[in-house]
């Protein structure tokens, strides 16, 4: 009697083990393709090394000895290559799986001075449309921008209409580049991105390919303002989407999120 209740309870613990055991891959798994869909790159990265581990599951069920060698030596020095080539994808990657507590910055500050610092930044994009002036700039959201700031020339300003007119003036030196803002400052203008790789319009020009380039690699948003028709865009997720002066602020306060109320913010934590 007694061992059939140890052997019943080392099997319910066997089932709890693997349960367990499942939660956890599945959990990682979720919170693997979670990070991996926030930049494009890296999702082309885990549908190419998917296809890679089919292939090498077919070739070990078929017997396929050469296949089976070849998907190998792939795997070996692919996992060189993808380091190399995707350091700083897989940096920040692991760089947001060790985050313990988010920056609560921006929810420190009043709604009147998050009205103040939209008035400012859409007053100057609007300026900058009417007027014809190429502009870059971009908002840091859950992703690092460190080592793009670092090609920058360090600010450290508060965010105001005339610093951006002043910046973005054919006349400076830092006119070519991005400003990137982060939180309720100017951390840096003349920041340098990676520009997309994707076939564009020639309608676009640098200052877009570089907004794309960025969005596809970050969480980031970029405002883009065209020097030969002052036309606002956001760059985001790989994409550009034209936004009418009428809806800058409004498409700002959508994307920025800055008036989340504590609700909105639990439903987004769980």
């Amino acid at each position: 009697m007694i061992a059939g209740i140890e052997v019943n309870l080392s099997l319910i613990l066997n089932i709890i083990r693997t349960i367990i055991d499942l939660l956890l891959v599945w959990y990682i798994l979720y919170l693997g393709i979670s990070m991996f869909k926030q930049n494009m790159r890296t999702m082309q990265l885990f549908k190419g090394v998917l296809i890679i581990l089919l292939i090498k599951l077919v070739t070990s069920v078929l017997g396929l000895s050469t296949m089976s060698y070849l998907v190998d030596t792939v795997l070996t020095w692919g996992i060189i290559a993808v380091i190399v080539i995707f350091q700083p994808e897989i940096r920040s990657l692991l760089e947001k799986m060790g985050q313990t507590k988010r920056d609560y910055h921006m929810e420190r500050l009043s709604n009147d001075q998050k009205e103040h610092l939209l008035d400012e930044i859409v007053d100057s994009v609007t300026k900058l449309s009417e007027t014809q002036t190429g502009a870059l700039i971009t908002f840091e959201r859950g992703q690092s921008l460190i080592d793009y700031i670092n090609t920058g020339t360090k600010i450290n300003a508060d965010i105001k209409s005339e610093l951006f007119n002043t910046i973005f003036w054919e006349g400076t030196p830092l006119h070519d580049g991005a400003v990137i803002i982060k939180d309720d400052r100017v951390v840096c203008a003349a920041a340098f991105f990676p520009p997309t790789q994707k076939d564009l319009s020639p309608i676009y020009g640098a200052r877009h390919r570089a907004a794309l380039g960025i969005s596809e690699i970050t969480d980031s948003l970029t405002v883009v303002v065209s020097e030969e028709t002052g036309t606002i865009s956001f760059a985001i997720k790989g994409e550009l989407i034209k936004i009418p002066r009428k809806e800058l602020r409004a498409s700002l306060v959508n994307e920025l999120g800055w008036f989340k109320s504590e609700d909105e913010e639990g439903d987004e934590d769980e």
